[in-house]
């Protein structure tokens, strides 16, 4: 049987609650592993899998392992690894929604998903407010071409060096120096202002009733979703009227630090380019953009949240982060340092002159001067140690030396790169001047001791979770390989003395996907944990054992608990034994007696 389970995402955990279990299993067997790698990745076959050099990393000697029986994938360079849908979406930097709908077509099925009315109802209200967004894009942006109240802001465009072609793509706008314009104009078009009130682009008056403009005098930057989807807007003031910049409030439709401006239109070029450069504001974005840096984004004045970091990740694992070169600039550059280590995020900084960013540098020095600058970025990692270790040169003082190593060593604790983590110790011993031995220990008692890692430990992945038996080891093993022994072992009754929370999980998600073909509730239960998940993933592209063996082995491993379990309950009898006797308790004590030599006879029986 095809034993189907993912590596932990959000996003497929969302779906699998709107469409129908039967169909995801249904579309991952429809289509072979095979089918969808062997187009991107050269495979040999070996024995009953196939193997070749793993795309997720620079692999000499092949070591990327795909077993079409079970439909899953191992790589035992990197440690990627998962089913059908994991390496469609790692590859081609999708979602889990996105692989889900190509493989749906790949698979000829049609994508049915489970509604119901409180869905349908959001739903609504989200297309109903994307399209008021829509009409209001609209509104700014033929303003700001049409209205001859809008020649200032076309000035000021202009001043700011923004071609035509620029303000088209972007559908940049302007809203009219009025209260009620954009009322107006959403009134006529049958449009609900309570529903736009709700997404920011109008407010109700307190006392007259009505409503009334939010943004006026402004210019207008539509901020749009992956897909293009207008969800809020950015305006900046062309009067006096303060803020500066203002944008739209959180709503069901736009949430604060989830989006970047620009990703849309940059989409394709980072795939293209495999980076992703991040600027600040609209106008870096847009002299950007207009210099040719296709795969630019802008974080929009925000420190850069998680969530952005991941909807880039999708993209590429590679950023380029433009910053000022004042003392300000460096510290915000280091901000995300650790996020990219877990996520194995290469990144790269470049600063700026002080007082400049990338729009003035770009209008100043041109293209060429700005790629350069570009071509000189350094990893944000060596950045960082450059920047904590340059205080420690001619300072003796231990108290300054042990400060920054304990700022450091947290960091390189969350390194997902093995050889670069070796690296970065090697280059930390030698420029703090302290032993490279002594900063492994204590970088290993802090790992040791560390929770909330990102990534499981290389133990995990290898041979399952450290507080598993050797007993509990092997029958993990076979069940990741074999999951349709799980029914049997849970009839043999001993699944109680299985003492691991994690193994009688695994084992118990076994026997559920063996009963129930279609259910994925047993696939969830390894997702919620990324260890077993790696450990899953890897164990079942092994070919330990062949069908016959397994069953050896999984009756080998039950004996092992059977004496497990029968050496215990002797070591508890001759503590009994001990203590009547002690206790001058001759009849409890012959009672044990008999009780113990039952137990002898078991033991010689198991091995016998």
């Amino acid at each position: 049987m095809k034993f189907d389970f993912q590596l932990p995402c959000s996003g497929r955990r969302a779906l699998t609650r709107k469409v129908p279990d039967n169909k995801i299993r249904e579309i991952a067997e429809r289509l072979s592993i095979l089918d969808v790698i062997s187009p991107v990745v050269s495979l040999q076959k070996s024995g009953k899998s196939y193997k070749g050099l793993c795309p997720f990393h620079p692999d000499k000697n092949p070591s990327f392992v795909v077993n079409p029986e079970r439909n899953t994938f191992y790589c035992f360079g990197c440690g990627a690894g998962g089913d059908i849908y994991s390496f469609f979406m790692k590859f081609h930097r999708m979602t889990f929604p996105q692989a889900l709908e190509e493989l749906a077509r790949r698979a000829g099925l049609p994508l049915e998903r489970k509604e119901g009315v409180l869905s349908s109802q959001e739903r609504g209200k989200h297309q109903a407010g994307v399209a008021l967004n829509a009409l209001a894009s609209r509104f700014f942006h033929e303003t700001l071409l049409k209205s001859k109240d809008a020649e200032p802001a076309r000035q000021y465009l202009r001043q700011r060096g923004i071609d035509p072609s620029i303000v088209s793509l972007y559908a940049i706008g302007y809203s009219p120096n009025r209260w009620d314009g954009l009322a107006q104009y959403l009134e006529k078009k049958g449009a609900s202002l309570d529903l736009a009130s709700q997404i920011g682009l109008v407010a109700r008056r307190k006392s007259a009733g009505g409503f009334y403009d939010r943004f006026r005098n402004r210019v207008m930057f539509p901020i749009a979703d992956a897909e293009g989807r207008v969800v809020a807007f950015g305006a900046r003031s062309l009067g006096d009227d303060p803020p500066k910049y203002l944008n739209s409030p959180d709503s069901f439709l736009y949430r604060k630090g989830s989006f970047l401006y620009g990703l849309s239109e940059a989409r394709k070029s980072i795939r293209e380019q495999d980076v992703a450069i991040l600027v600040e504001g609209y106008f870096d974005l847009l002299t950007m953009h207009q210099n040719g840096f296709s795969h630019a984004v802008a974080v929009l004045g925000t420190s850069l949240t998680e969530a952005q970091i991941l909807s880039l990740r999708q993209l590429t694992r590679n950023f380029v982060l433009v910053f000022d070169g004042d003392p300000a600039g460096k510290k915000a550059s280091f901000r995300n340092l650790g996020d990219f280590l877990e996520k194995g995020i290469s990144a790269r900084a470049v600063y700026l002159p002080e007082g400049e960013d990338p729009d003035s540098y770009l209008r100043k020095h041109g293209r060429e001067a700005f790629l350069s600058l570009l071509e000189q970025a350094k990893p944000l990692m060596e950045l960082y140690l450059e920047d904590r270790l340059r205080g420690l040169r001619g300072d003796g003082r231990i108290e300054n030396k042990l400060k920054v190593l304990r700022e450091v060593l947290p960091l390189l604790i969350r390194i997902q790169d093995p050889l670069e983590r070796n690296l970065r110790i090697q280059q930390l011993a030698e420029k703090a001047g302290v032993a490279e031995p002594f900063l492994r220990e204590e970088l290993s008692k802090q790992r040791g001791g560390r929770t909330g890692r990102s990534g499981p430990p290389e133990r995990e992945v290898l041979e399952g979770k450290e507080d598993w038996s050797p007993e509990e080891r092997l029958i993990c093993k076979v069940m990741a390989q074999f999951p349709s022994l799980a029914p049997r072992f849970l009839e043999s009754g001993w699944l109680e003395k299985i003492r691991s929370p994690s193994a009688r999980e695994l084992i118990l998600a076994c026997a559920e996907c063996a009963d129930q073909p279609d259910c994925l509730s047993g696939a969830e239960r390894i997702r919620a944990d990324e260890g077993l998940a790696r450990f899953v993933a890897r164990t079942s592209c092994l070919e330990e054992f062949t069908g016959p063996e397994a069953e050896t082995a999984l009756a080998d491993a039950v004996r092992r608990l059977q004496k497990r379990d029968l050496l215990e309950r002797l070591a508890e009898l001759n503590k009994r034994i001990r203590e009547a006797e002690i206790g001058g308790q001759p009849e409890i004590q012959a009672q044990l007696f008999r009780e113990k030599q039952r137990i002898l006879q078991q033991e010689k029986a198991l091995l016998s």
